[in-house]
């Protein structure tokens, strides 16, 4: 079930969202749940190959260091059992 959802956005992204749904032959609310959609995979991938080089570090690892290194940026000491 759809929501409906109340958004301010700049005149220029408006428009960019009218061209997209005349090209794209559909609607404004596919667009914009395509975009969020196509963001949010993006920074996830950002986020597991900042620390999966070279295939030394499990997905769940590389994770797990993530998450320690957001919630508390000072200290960057931690174990790998590689």
């Amino acid at each position: 079930m759809k929501r409906a959802v109340n958004l301010r956005l700049e005149e220029s992204v408006i428009v960019t969202l009218n061209q997209l749904t005349e090209e794209l032959h559909t609607t404004k609310t596919e667009v914009i749940e395509k975009a969020i959609s196509f963001f949010s995979k993006q920074n996830n991938l950002k986020h597991n190959q900042l620390l999966q080089f070279a295939g030394k570090l499990k997905s769940n690892d590389a994770d797990n260091i993530l998450q320690n290194i957001t919630e508390d940026k000072s200290s960057k000491d931690f174990e790998l059992d590689l």
